[in-house]
């Protein structure tokens, strides 16, 4: 195993900014029980402080359901017809 670096920030009471080597992710919660968003994921953190025990799972991702992509297919279409328009411009 090698060399691991961590560092938490507090930024106001129940957030707080992990920075590791490579990358970063922002913890909700208090002492015993964190919900944790970062470029990996997500995952929920319990445990009992003060004893060193605690459990941390990944929650089951959710289906991507159509109307959820849609908004960013019609953004898609929009920016490439700007493109589009923009380079017929400059010939």
């Amino acid at each position: 195993m090698g060399l691991r670096f961590t560092r938490c920030l507090s930024l106001i009471p129940g957030l707080r900014l992990n920075l590791y080597k490579s990358d970063a992710s922002l913890s909700i919660g208090h002492r015993g029980a964190w919900y944790t968003i970062g470029p990996q994921g997500r995952w929920v953190t319990v445990g009992l402080p003060g004893t060193g025990l605690y459990w941390t799972e990944t929650p089951p991702a959710r289906p991507v359901h159509y109307a959820h992509r849609a908004p960013f297919v019609v953004a898609a279409v929009i920016a490439l017809g700007l493109i589009g328009m923009l380079a017929g411009m400059l010939q």
